[in-house]
């Protein structure tokens, strides 16, 4: 209890007891609000009984509470109860104000205590009328809050006066209680207590926006004042109300003053200070108010207490400071090693006031102290000049911006782009889609080897050897690093390299490829590659060259446009000699006569065909899907629709339908447009085919903190329209209705086979082929998503490009053979490192997993092993580990291998009828 465990003081309210059951907090806040409103009767009609109930009881516990088990009050504030009555109904106008949320509650609160207590010792102490009236107020407040703003943005976690207390004293509860009322989380408030209430306050504290920060310590700093005011300025019958209030000023001004100068003499830490004002006027608080509370006690229980007892509470609420005090200072170094374990191995962003504070106060040899910051030299000859790279800043040079950012070990180039807002296109974040190729000009060596998939993509972009993506360049060593954001920094590839000499069919002149997106555009790479002389004839339905289909999303919250995911440059197909017919479909193919017929009645005939039509968005019975706001998220112009609706009609409530990869990331690019999200999972979790459960928990959680709510085991039944026709909520199969501006469809996809069907090729649920990406006619191949193969259809951007290259190669006479390809994920939501490879679970004889679990740190890591060899994983917040293990599952890599992995951290071991 004195020393809590990281595990502990950091766990989110899903990781935490709720004591009793929900239904008995629903019952208990029932009991509450009748109970509020029964005192506020008493108040105004038996105020000598109700008023010393009150103000010598009720009141007088709450800091206790706050301090030992605020989870307790958060569950049964009747003011709280009342806010949320709005939404239990579902008649909230869910407003959100950004203004209250980043910074100007707190300070209302502040404001409104402030004036509560001064407010008491001028009226409220002698009038139970004027008390009821105030208890009638708030309570009213906390209801309108609801009804306007959503979730307890309108008063529990914004400007509710009782709030300062609760966070000040709240931050290091003895008995930690779950959040029992947010069902479901809506992202409504910053650093949400009800979310973690282990790191809520020193989050505040530690928060980047000094504006937003300095709220906190200003209230700490003059709460011992405004106590010591209330109980030692004289009555307002003595001096009358404005000497009264002038005077508690003073002690207010006084107590700041002297919490300023503390601060300038060097506080260890940024919460040291609040600490001890806190405790001081918590102690200061029960000296004056325990003879209060023992007189209540004895005049309403009729019974005569010892005057010893006073000085007992005195004693126990000293002992309880100085205990409050150890525990906070030490959760206050929990929390930010926390925080340097982030920015050190994880690459997260650190805060300027948490580098310094660490820096300044830290031992000579803690990793913060060697935090990147370096002056620049003062001439060229000094920045030329041969240095030990200890003695380097570490920081990435980014032409040709000139820009200059501090880099971290364990960080992607990728990330640290993303930090200092270089213009950079992040894409799967794992290496297969091309988004981020940079030239590394110098400090290459500093990074991690290039793996597998990297070095295909770069080979298929035709990037020199100096390139390397961005997202898979993560630094390993201390020191400088050079890039170039243009690739072309480096000399290209055709120049550097010695071409690929290889025999081709010369009565082949010409390939026709159906779909430009990966699988037809490394098919048409490699056709030409391999034959200098034929024609390549490229045929797109949409009317964009190939773009970056995996980070369509991004096009939803960000204002770039397609123009930013172009995989290739334009000019790319005039010097391959591709002819790209773009915003074109294919009617029908005679594989007899090797011809196809466009839509346009154009006809193009073929030597060789390759199919790469890909897959279209399947829609699940959905009645009232079509009406306007209703929307698939599968291609680019999907995606500028959806944001082109949003601000036509001033969306903010959005309901995304499927918890898969694309789902996810549809629905965070809808959180950063700023609208409430609510995700729709059929099934029990989140990414049911890429995680497992305590991973989609893990996942969920952090998902809640952007505002981002999950459902799952919810199926939708239909859309209804609301006056103007338009999309207006979503009924669930269980007649729950979701007020929605607009939904959005992300439930799986479907081969588009039409053409296929044309030709006549054998089917499946797409075109059958086989290890040689052969199809049922001659000189006919299939790649990518609509392809078949051994009865599977990968929907994977790198299988997609695979194949394309084998069905490329193979049509040209080569022999090239696939033999299938080990899933790999990344999930490509901020803020989270979500990965995984192969198999999820341990599904056969002789398999086993490999567990390691760490809630409060955002950490999960499992390994599927049969035969002793690694045949799946799945890893969240353990980006480092990931460059190793994955690359290992995809191999089958024996066990053994990772053996220096196994030795950090205890390991969990379940077998197969554990995992099934």
């Amino acid at each position: 209890m004195f020393k809590p465990s990281p595990a502990l003081v950091f766990a989110n309210f899903m990781q935490l007891p709720t004591i009793v059951p929900k239904a008995v907090w629903r019952a208990l806040r029932v009991v509450s609000i009748a109970s509020a409103l029964a005192l506020a009767v008493m108040l105004a009609l038996r105020p000598a009984t109700a008023m010393p109930l009150f103000w010598g009881l009720i009141v007088p516990s709450l800091p206790l509470v706050f301090m030992l088990a605020p989870g307790l009050w958060r569950n049964v504030c009747p003011l709280a109860a009342i806010n949320q009555i709005p939404r239990r109904l579902g008649i909230t106008r869910a407003l959100t104000s950004r203004r209250l949320s980043q910074g100007a509650a707190f300070p209302i609160g502040i404001g409104l205590l402030i004036c509560a207590v001064v407010a008491r010792k001028l009226l409220f102490n002698g009038n139970g009328m004027a008390t009821a009236g105030l208890l009638a107020a708030a309570m009213g407040a906390a209801l309108i809050g609801g009804l306007l703003f959503k979730g307890k943005s309108g008063w529990c976690s914004s400007i509710c006066p009782l709030l300062p207390v609760q966070r000040l004293y709240g931050q290091t509860p003895f008995i930690r209680i779950a959040n029992t009322h947010c069902e479901p989380c809506v992202g409504c408030a910053k650093n949400c207590y009800d979310l973690n209430p282990g790191a809520a306050y020193l989050a505040d504290q530690y928060d980047p926006n000094p504006a937003y920060r300095n709220f906190r310590s200003f209230f700490a700093g003059v709460f011992p004042g405004l106590i010591l005011g209330y109980y030692l300025v004289p009555s307002p019958a003595e001096i009358g109300p404005a000497s009264t209030v002038m005077q508690m000023l003073v002690y207010m001004a006084a107590s700041l003053t002297l919490f300023n100068l503390i601060e300038l003499l060097g506080s260890k830490t940024r919460n040291l200070s609040p600490v001890l004002f806190a405790a001081a006027a918590f102690s200061l608080y029960y000296w004056f108010t325990a003879p209060l509370v023992v007189s209540t006690l004895s005049s309403l229980s009729g019974m005569a207490i010892a005057p010893e007892v006073v000085a007992t509470l005195r004693g126990l609420t000293i002992i309880a400071s100085l205990t409050w005090i150890a525990r906070s200072l030490h959760v206050e170094r929990l929390f930010l090693r926390r925080e340097l374990r982030k920015g050190v191995r994880d690459g997260s962003r650190l805060a300027p006031i948490v580098i310094e504070t660490m820096r300044l106060h830290r031992g000579p040899n803690d990793a913060a102290r060697k935090a990147p910051v370096a002056a620049p030299p003062e001439n060229e000859a000094a920045a030329a000049a041969p240095a030990d790279a200890s003695t380097q800043p570490a920081e990435l040079c980014i032409d040709p911006t000139g820009m200059k950012t501090p880099i971290r070990k364990g960080q992607t180039l990728l990330e640290a782009l993303e930090d200092c807002g270089a213009p950079i296109n992040a894409g799967c974040r794992s290496g297969v889609c091309g988004a981020d190729p940079i030239a590394v000009v110098a400090g290459g060596e500093r990074l991690a080897p290039i793996g597998s998939d990297e070095r295909a993509t770069l080979a298929r972009l035709g990037c020199a050897d100096g390139t390397r993506l961005a997202c898979m360049a993560r630094i390993r060593n201390a020191g400088p690093i050079r890039i170039d954001l243009k690739r072309e920094a480096i000399p290209a590839a055709r120049e550097t390299r010695k071409p690929e000499v290889v025999p081709f069919d010369a009565s082949i002149r010409r390939v026709v490829i159906v779909g430009n997106g990966v699988a037809g555009l490394t098919a048409a790479d490699h056709v030409r590659r391999r034959h200098p002389d034929c024609e390549i004839h490229l045929i797109g339905r949409e009317n964009h060259n190939a773009y970056n289909r995996m980070a369509i999303a991004k096009l939803i919250s960000m204002p770039t446009g397609v123009q930013g995911l172009h995989l290739l440059p334009e000019q790319w197909y005039a010097e391959h000699r591709v002819t790209a017919w773009l915003n074109t479909h294919v009617s029908g193919v005679d594989t007899q006569r090797r011809e196809l017929t466009l839509a346009t009645r154009e006809t193009l005939g073929y030597d060789r065909l390759i199919l790469c039509s890909g897959s279209s968005a399947w829609v699940p019975p959905l009645d009232g899907y079509g009406i306007e706001g209703s929307f698939v998220l599968r291609d680019a112009d999907d995606a500028m629709a959806i944001r082109d609706y949003m601000q036509r009609f001033h969306g903010t409530r959005a309901v995304v339908l499927g918890a898969g990869l694309l789902g996810l990331e549809a629905a965070q690019a809808l959180a950063q447009l700023g609208a409430q999200v609510q995700v729709l999972s059929n099934s029990g979790q989140i990414l049911d085919r890429q995680i497992d459960t305590p991973a989609s928990a893990l996942l969920e959680a952090h998902l809640a903190t952007q505002g981002i709510h999950v459902m799952t085991g919810a199926d939708a039944a239909r859309l209804e329209p609301g006056s103007e026709g338009r999309v207006a909520r979503l009924v669930l199969k269980d007649g729950r209705q979701l007020p929605a501006d607009v939904v959005v469809v992300c439930t799986g996809v479907r081969a588009n086979v039409d053409i296929a069907q044309s030709a006549g090729l054998a089917l499946g649920r797409g075109i059958i082929v086989d290890a040689q990406m052969r199809t049922s006619a001659p000189h006919v191949y299939a790649a990518g998503d609509v392809a078949e193969f051994e009865g599977h259809s990968i929907p994977l951007w790198a299988v997609a490009a695979e194949q394309g290259e084998i069905a490329a190669v193979n049509a040209l006479g080569g022999k090239r053979v696939y033999r299938g390809h080990v899933p790999v994920t990344a999930l490509k939501v901020s803020g989270i490192d979500v990965r995984s490879a192969g198999s999820v679970h341990a599904a056969r004889p002789g398999e086993f997993e490999l567990t390691q679990s760490e809630p409060a740190q955002g950490i999960y890591r499992k390994l599927v092993v049969a035969e002793g060899r690694l045949v799946g994983a799945v890893l969240v917040g353990s980006p480092d580990e990931a460059d190793e293990v994955i690359p290992a599952v995809r191999e089958h890599a024996p066990v053994s291998t990772m053996t220096a992995l196994l030795e950090r951290g205890d390991w969990q071991q379940h077998s197969v009828a554990l995992a099934a």
